[in-house]
């Protein structure tokens, strides 16, 4: 048979048809049923022990070939294809975020270590001055605003026993912070008290004037009391408490921005008590902050100057800086807040011409001021930009509190007469500042902090005033700008409670205007002499009455005006000693 076999095979070589033989199928010794419970099966046939005892169905399968199954190539193949493509997108997602951090140490070598480095205490104020104002923002369930509140209110108090004790740049970051949530919660004694703080530890740490004064290309004073000698007072008060004279520009850059920020909130602090700022700006010796893309950078300051119309922006040439326009227009704030606020005896002729000379002159280099402007910064970009908006409102905000007090005198006199242009003028910015709200989305007003609510504010207030004295027509219920502008406070009033505070005051005026019994507090909300702090103490009761009011029912005793009800003590100076006969132009 072997020998036969082996012929066979040969003459099968021999003629060329020989064909493999095809493998037989190999059964495998245990059936699936024992396969799948893991039991011994005897490989009994046609069942086996177990499948006979169970009463189950015995199947015997026939075993599979060795090596890989049929496509296991093609599925491994697709799954390093789609692992290679999620490699990609997270490498390209890496290179993003790396191109958006900036990398101070470029050269670990030959660069200095950074000072700025934050001890565990201060870094926890700070995050404390965090928690307080970014806390308004939490739009999630959890944790309930009561917990939240409790957060808010230990916040606080840590900022201000922290602050007592050390005058430090984190202390006075968290300082500034609480006084951001200060002026978001409307004017008043918690808001002064802290910038008063907040001022006393600007001028202890010296933040007004740089610590480089090689960089400082003016004189300076021969006898200063409070200059600090090498590695005592303002060295030891920098971030890091250290006394080395080698400050990294980004550390001089935060202080200078530091300060900044304190100047913005002390104008803005100022203007709603009706006082001058805290911060002379005449003292004032630091460059202007750089643009975002120069941090880090040697680059030529640019110095503070007190705006004029003999320093207007002639070199259009260097790439414009918001920062460098928004500081002088809050120069020019407290300037004409202090012309407004400035007494002058109306019984004197001589003394009224003066104001009415100074008023103009401010009212001229305010004008020359705006328009030496570079193009970039008097027409809109392209993109929302909070600064832009912060400094249009704010020139406007001039224009609206100046040209409110020359159209309305909130005493008579022949020597201090409404004037006509002035109420124009003053419509003309009202209008500008309600077009600049209705611009702006939901998430655009949350960006521009607690100061914009306040020029809507004012501008809503001018707006009322013009509206109720027969200056101003409205096609519906109210003009159409006050509904631009109530709504932009009610938007502001999510964040910043002195929004619904402007709200309310402004919305009293609007339910009782019509209102058979009279107007509730006109006189005293058209009063030019009331700040949005008087205002807020004289309304703030009738706001409240009002709402009950509108409940209270409709009996004969309760139909009563609020004016005789509450019966306020001391004259009512207002408008009414005011007559067409006096309203010539002086403007």
């Amino acid at each position: 048979m072997p020998a036969q076999s082996a012929n066979e095979g040969g003459s099968d070589n021999e003629e060329g048809t020989y064909r493999p033989r095809k493998r037989q199928a190999v059964i495998s010794k245990a059936c699936e049923h024992c396969k799948v419970k893991k039991a011994r099966c005897d490989s009994s046939r046609p069942q086996c022990g177990m499948c006979q005892r169970k009463g189950v169905v015995c199947e015997y399968k026939e075993k599979g070939q060795p090596g890989l199954r049929p496509g296991y190539g093609k599925a491994v193949e697709q799954r390093l294809s789609l692992l290679e493509d999620n490699m990609d997108n997270m490498s390209r997602t890496v290179q993003e975020i790396l191109s958006c951090v900036q990398n101070y140490q470029k050269d670990p070598i030959q660069t200095q270590p950074l000072e700025a480095q934050l001890s565990a205490l201060e870094q926890q104020v700070v995050l404390h001055g965090i928690v307080v104002v970014a806390y308004r923002f939490w739009r999630k369930a959890t944790p309930p605003a009561e917990a939240r509140g409790a957060q808010i209110k230990t916040s606080r108090e840590q900022i201000l026993l922290q602050s007592i004790d050390v005058a430090s740049l984190a202390s006075t970051q968290a300082l500034a912070l609480l006084a951001i949530d200060a002026i978001g919660q409307g004017p008043g004694p918690r808001t002064w008290n802290i910038m008063a703080m907040l001022v006393t530890s600007t001028r202890q740490l010296r933040l007004a004037s740089t610590n480089n004064t090689a960089l400082d290309p003016r004189s300076s004073s021969l006898v200063d009391n409070d200059a600090p000698e090498k590695g005592q007072g303002g060295d030891d008060m920098s971030i890091s408490g250290s006394s080395s004279d080698i400050h990294s520009n980004v550390e001089e850059e935060q202080k200078h921005r530091l300060f900044w920020t304190i100047y913005a909130l002390d104008r803005f602090s100022s203007v709603p008590l009706g006082q001058p700022g805290s911060i002379d700006s005449r003292l004032i010796k630091l460059p202007y902050p750089v643009r975002d893309g120069e941090w880090g950078q040697n680059v030529v300051p640019e110095w503070f100057q007190r705006p004029s119309p003999a320093r207007p922006y002639l070199d259009h040439r260097k790439p414009f800086n918001l920062w460098h326009y928004y500081i002088d227009v809050l120069t020019l704030v407290d300037q004409s807040n202090q012309l407004l606020i400035q007494p002058v005896n109306l019984a004197l002729p001589a003394s009224c011409e003066e104001w009415q000379s100074s008023f103009r002159r401010f009212d001229i280099s305010l004008f020359t001021w705006f328009e030496n402007l570079p193009w970039e910064v008097r027409e809109p970009p392209t993109t929302f930009d909070p600064v832009w908006t912060l400094v249009h409102a704010t020139f406007y905000l001039i224009n609206i509190r100046m040209y409110t007090v020359a159209a309305f005198p909130s005493t008579a006199s022949p020597y201090l007469k409404p004037s006509t242009s002035a109420r124009s003028r003053c419509r003309q910015a009202v209008r500008s500042v309600a077009n600049l709200a209705a611009s702006l989305e939901s998430h655009q007003i949350q960006q521009l902090g607690p100061t914009f609510p306040f020029v809507v504010w004012v501008a809503a207030r001018s707006l009322v005033m013009l509206w109720t004295m027969g200056y101003e027509t409205a096609r519906g219920a109210v003009p159409d700008d006050l509904e631009a502008l109530l709504y932009t406070l009610r938007q502001s009033a999510i964040y910043w409670p002195c929004s619904q505070r402007y709200s309310d005051m402004v919305q009293l005026i609007v339910d009782t205007k019509n209102s058979p019994s009279g107007p509730v507090g006109l006189e005293i909300f058209n009063d030019t002499r009331r700040t949005a702090y008087g205002l807020q103490n004289r309304l703030g009761a009738l706001v409240d009455c009002q709402a009950m009011a509108l409940f209270a029912g409709s009996d004969d005793f309760l139909d009563v005006g609020f004016s005789d009800l509450l019966n306020f003590s001391g004259p009512q100076v207002g408008l009414r000693g005011v007559g067409r006969e006096f309203d010539a132009d002086w403007l």
